[in-house]
């Protein structure tokens, strides 16, 4: 049936969906094919005719020559009373092309359905298909009924599904829609389609810590179960957000038991069940990375993945000396100390002139180094005991020691407070000054972490892997369960041990007391991110689980599963640390004393040698028998 109203349906029904690019598979002579072209060029639509029957040759890549289009919607026109027909469903079917990127509109002017299901029966349609099926009503020449046409997953055990939709009543001028024969118009596409009770997803389930080859029982029942939430915690979570959702979409499971993560970034492992589409859903989220944006589609955000390296500060983090110099600038520091030798100087000056002229004066007259440590003494705030007897005098003597009050308040209270005011920490910030130091570093057994360290691009990774790494006599030494490096970290300060965050905060709050804790220095080992649900890029089911994911990140239900198995930071409190003042800044006043000793010393030696050395000097000008 070539005529104008169903020229009119195909306008129609392209420009309901503001559909302006389409492809026309017909046997029409050219003469009844010309009044389709001139309404379509009229309506702004840009068309390409195929004639079957003309170029059967042309046809056997029909995906590639026509079909194949960077377009993100292409509208595709099959007349199935055409003979080549079943060769076009076939290559369409093949090369996965009933999906929402291609518009199909299938037309059958003998409205036969047992030939719409030989077609399609076995046809690899998806749940996202845009495939509507068109027939003439009988005995009512410009009335078609509409139908939908999909499949839930004919690979997973979805039956063909054709429902019936509207009937359409055209003319030369237009098409309206005469009747509604189902509420298939009330809801979306995928409202329609979201009951997968037919079809059973593949499931690549992945658990780490127990042996991959146990029942699956016992596989399951870890997975279910509440105890050891920090063990694969990550992909505990992301199985509870799968149970949600098949609860709402009521599919069924067919799990595929794995130990690893990746092998090569974006192959094997559950990444790579997902890439190669053995699998549709993975129960842990993973990290997104460029080669794997590639292949698979992130959803949404599921839980935060932090690798860290973890250490308590070394007790010999060396002799920190700057402590007491840092309260004050150098200008500051020069100014004062300028400021107690004129001090010094104005009190020597000071007494002279009350020895000279003034009649209560001193017994003795002070050196000007006894002034100057009068001066040095007021600035340590250990007052004299000598006084200038004059007003004046005094005045002076007030002005310095209010001046070295204050100066003096201020340094102690600077170095009290960086002294005591928090925890000592390490100066050991980035992973290269980790790799450079000469603290041990272990790892944890989790593959993914090996992975990382073996075949990341960074410099700062590949030196930390060599000097910590392959330098040791037994690499395989420093490869640690996460219980035993957690303990070695609290037992051993300076020891560094590498893993996922909430991993070790489950023993560190196991075994660490709350000063153990405040003591604790962490480096980022690979730039921190979230972890989200993957699915295959060209997923039929993408659209529908992103937006169910979405939902129940919006309810809440995402976030309580990520904190009940992943916890991201450690509960301290501000007084949890014991406030203890370690070697490191005593010692610099213990050797300063020494050495001032040891001075004091050399110069008590040198006066007694000058003066002896006087004494003998004066007896050889004047000896005794004179």
């Amino acid at each position: 049936m070539t005529n104008s109203s169903l020229y009119r349906l195909i306008v129609f029904n392209l420009l309901e969906i503001n559909l302006r690019s389409a492809m026309v598979f017909h046997c029409w002579p050219a003469k009844d094919a010309y009044p389709l072209a001139q309404i379509l060029f009229e309506e702004d639509v840009y068309s390409q005719f195929i004639d079957l029957h003309r170029d059967p040759e042309n046809l056997a890549n029909i995906h590639k020559d026509y079909l194949d289009s960077d377009l993100p919607k292409l509208g595709v026109f099959l007349d199935l009373g055409c003979d080549q027909a079943e060769l076009v469903t076939n290559q369409s079917s093949r090369a996965r092309l009933y999906n929402h990127n291609l518009h199909w509109l299938l037309y059958d002017e003998a409205g036969d359905l047992s030939k719409l299901n030989e077609l399609f029966g076995e046809a690899n349609l998806s749940l996202n298909a845009d495939v509507t099926y068109v027939r003439p009503q009988e005995r009512e020449e410009d009335t078609f009924i509409l139908y939908d046409v999909y499949n839930k997953g004919s690979h997973l055990g979805g039956q063909l599904n054709v429902t019936i939709d509207r009937s359409l009543q055209c003319n030369r001028s237009g098409c309206q829609v005469r009747d509604y024969l189902s509420d298939l118009h009330q809801r979306t596409r995928l409202e329609q389609r979201k009951d997968l009770s037919d079809i059973t997803f593949r499931l690549a389930a992945l658990v780490s810590v127990i042996p991959i080859n146990s029942s699956e029982e016992a596989l399951l029942e870890f997975l279910n179960s509440d105890r050891d939430a920090h063990m694969d915690s990550i992909s505990r979570i992301g199985y509870r957000l799968i149970l949600h959702t098949q609860e709402v979409l009521g599919f069924k499971m067919h799990y595929i038991w794995c130990g690893t993560w990746s092998v090569q970034d974006a192959f094997g492992g559950a990444i790579g069940m997902l890439v190669n589409e053995s699998a549709e859903i993975c129960t842990t989220p993973f990290v997104p990375s460029w080669s794997r944006l590639h292949y698979v589609h992130p959803m949404t955000e599921q839980a935060q993945f932090r690798a860290v390296c973890m250490f308590r500060t070394p007790h010999n983090a060396g002799i920190k000396a700057a402590v007491f110099l840092e309260p004050f600038m150098p200008s500051v520091w020069f100014a004062f100390a300028a400021l107690l030798i004129f001090a010094g100087v104005l009190l020597w000056v000071i007494f002279h002139l009350e020895r000279h002229w003034m009649q209560r004066c001193l017994d003795f007259m002070p050196s000007l180094l006894s002034s100057c440590l009068i001066s040095f003494g007021a600035a340590c705030i250990q007052g004299s005991y000598l006084m200038p007897k004059s007003a004046g005098g005094r005045l002076a003597f007030i002005a310095v020691m209010l001046t070295s009050f204050l100066m003096y308040n201020y340094y102690t209270s600077i170095v009290v407070s960086m002294l005591l005011g928090s925890p000592v920490r390490s100066n050991i910030r980035t992973i290269q000054q980790l790799a450079d130091s000469s603290l041990d570093v272990g790892f944890d057994t989790v593959p993914f972490t090996k992975a990382y360290l073996v075949s990341s691009p960074r410099p700062d990774i590949r030196s930390l892997y060599k000097q910590k790494v392959e330098s040791k006599r037994d690499p395989n030494s420093v490869w640690l369960s996460p219980e035993e490096g957690v303990l070695r970290v609290r037992d051993q300060p300076g020891f560094v041990y590498t893993s996922e965050a909430s991993f070790m905060y489950h023993f560190v709050e196991k075994h660490y007391l709350p000063r153990e804790i405040s003591d604790l220095n962490e480096i980022i080992l690979r730039p921190e991110s979230a972890v989200y649900g993957m699915i295959h890029l060209n997923s039929t089911y993408r659209d529908l689980l992103t937006l169910l994911q979405v939902r129940m990140l919006e309810t809440g239900i995402t976030s309580k599963q990520s904190r009940f198995f992943s916890k991201t930071k450690l509960d301290t409190f501000s007084n949890s640390f014991v406030i203890q003042v370690g070697m490191e800044y005593a010692a610099p006043l213990f050797i300063s004393l020494l050495v001032a000793y040891f001075l004091a010393l050399l110069i008590l030696l040198m006066e007694i040698s000058w003066v002896r050395w006087g004494r003998r000097k004066l007896g050889v000008v004047y000896p005794k028998n004179q």
